[in-house]
């Protein structure tokens, strides 16, 4: 996957790129962005008659093609409906279900000003700034023509280096209950990754493919999860405090629970592909704060 990332686009998809941009555009660069796991994603410059742009290009390139198809044209639409919010996500520029490319389903989109920050000085301010993002995406009203992000799986993972399996047996048992239904307009993949930043302020979310209505705590839940893979506990700790006192109501454990045990080995092979040399990876101790935040979030 990560050599199918790495290969320059092919000339029929940037051909594509200058036809959405307008008559007498042209590509003038291309280079490849740092971190993702799931699609290729590169910045394109174009030369047009008025003004340069760049835009973002993302690309599936493997993987079931009908499926992906689906994911280009979810996205499409929610960005469309974004547009109407004044929310710091991407315009979309054109989207092709393969056939004007190289047979892999593609979005074009705007650039938006920042870039992922993995380093913060003050984590406390930087981790309050997502939560009132956050915050800010629970509060849309979004038509309902957006469809509902399915639930996941509700397979469990015990990680090969546990080191305290009864608490993800009380995970277990708090997840054979009942599920929380809400219905809240989510981003699906809420997290650092996401996110970018502009002189330490945020200034662009990014990655809508999972966008949709659903419960607003797993987003929490996953943020949190994320947090505590890369950084600390205590990191997750703060984001859910702050989300709370934002959006002035309390997390629900079970979608806390249920994001957090999405965790599993493949972590540690895939969050260093993510981080891409912006920040040393612990992938040793990885488990280990994942379980601090699960016995934080078991109470």
């Amino acid at each position: 996957m990560v050599e199918l990332v790495r290969r320059r686009p092919p000339d029929q998809t940037l051909a594509w790129v200058a036809r959405s941009v307008g008559p007498k555009a042209q590509v003038r660069s291309w280079r490849r962005l740092t971190g993702g796991i799931t699609s290729s994603v590169h910045l394109v410059s174009v030369n047009t008659p008025n003004e340069p742009r760049r835009l973002i290009l993302k690309r599936w390139v493997e993987g079931d093609l009908e499926q992906s198809r689906g994911w280009v044209e979810h996205e499409a639409e929610v960005l469309r409906t974004l547009e109407r919010t004044g929310l710091a996500s991407p315009r979309l520029v054109a989207c092709s279900l393969g056939a004007e490319t190289d047979g892999a389903p593609a979005l074009l989109m705007t650039r938006l000003p920042g870039r992922v920050w993995l380093a913060p000085s003050d984590p406390r301010d930087w981790v309050k700034q997502m939560a009132t993002a956050l915050a800010t995406i629970h509060n849309l009203q979004l038509p309902v023509e957006i469809p509902v992000t399915p639930h996941p799986e509700r397979e469990f993972r015990l990680p090969r280096d546990a080191c305290s399996p009864q608490l993800w047996q009380a995970a277990k048992d708090l997840l054979s209950g009942p599920i929380p239904v809400e219905d809240t307009f989510i981003h699906g993949d809420y997290q650092h990754f996401n996110l970018l930043w502009t002189r330490r302020r945020l200034s662009g979310i990014i990655d809508w493919t999972w966008a949709g209505r659903g419960h607003p705590d797993r987003d929490v839940g996953h943020c949190r999860l994320n947090l505590a893979v890369l950084f600390s506990a205590n990191w997750a700790q703060e984001f859910s405090a702050a989300y709370q006192a934002e959006a002035g109501r309390t997390i629900d454990a079970w979608w806390d629970v249920f994001e957090i045990c999405l965790y599993s080995d493949a972590w540690t092979g895939f969050i260093p592909v993510q981080v891409g040399g912006r920040v040393d990876v612990d992938t040793v101790g990885m488990t280990d704060r994942v379980e601090a935040l699960l016995a934080a979030a078991l109470g």
